[in-house]
């Protein structure tokens, strides 16, 4: 059997309150930031934005030796499953900026407010099914986000939409949301891109998935090592 790949894990969460939401529209986009953390942050984190670019909080949790955390991360690697999408998920020219509500000045900020907390309502109730060792609620808290993602940036569930400008492929479109389909609740507990249109699917399931490969998760640190938070104090500590 080959080693289980090595992997970092990110919860991203927005504010509830996210002062930010109308500005941060105004500005140039750029992406990266979660990936960067994700790529450079061991163990589990939660990153909390409020606008910006950069999270203005992280929570770490990467003490191997601490039994609750522990216990976390075995869990975690038993039911979290990486599939491998086996076709090109993503146009070449893709954007998931392609249509942006945040950024469009006919919607309302209320109503961006509203489509940003649920993105927000979701990554929380994740942290909380990570720490609580829910695979239900954690799975469910994936599939929302996925759903909740694409209210405001449909690209980032389907890049084959028809949209003003751009055709779209109606064949390719229904390929890719029958794969995910079939890695979704009620044949396991639910999943979520693990990137903007695609890429690969992260699946949670207490059963062995077919075609999937289970982690192993890193707790090295690639820059300046940072002491882990802790178990008890991770729920109260940086809330959205």
């Amino acid at each position: 059997m080959s080693a289980r790949p090595q992997t970092n894990v990110c919860v991203c969460a927005c504010a509830l309150a996210w002062p930010g939401v109308v500005g941060w529209g105004l500005h140039r986009y750029i992406g990266g930031s979660q990936d960067h953390c994700g790529l450079f942050f061991p163990g589990i984190n939660k990153l909390c934005y409020d606008g910006h670019h950069w999270p203005t909080h992280r929570i770490n949790l990467n003490d191997p030796t601490d039994p609750k955390q522990a216990a976390i991360f075995s869990w975690l690697e038993s039911v979290l499953y990486v599939i491998e999408i086996p076709f090109v998920s993503r146009p070449e020219d893709f954007s998931s900026q392609r249509i942006n509500l945040i950024k469009d000045p006919s919607v309302s900020k209320e109503e961006k407010v509203r489509m940003v907390g649920a993105i927000a309502d979701t990554s929380e109730r994740a942290w909380n099914a990570i720490l609580a060792m829910d695979a239900a609620g954690l799975g469910k808290a994936l599939s929302d986000t996925m759903t909740a993602w694409a209210e405001p940036l449909p690209y980032t569930l389907d890049p084959y939409v028809a949209s003003k400008g751009y055709p779209g492929d109606v064949e390719k479109s229904k390929q890719l949301r029958e794969f995910w389909k079939k890695y979704d609740a009620p044949h396991t507990h639910g999943c979520l891109f693990s990137g903007a249109g695609g890429g690969f699917l992260m699946v949670i399931s207490d059963k062995p998935v077919a075609g999937g490969t289970q982690i192993k998760l890193n707790h090295d640190h690639y820059c300046k090592p940072f002491p882990s938070d802790n178990v008890d104090s991770a729920p109260q500590a940086l809330g959205p």
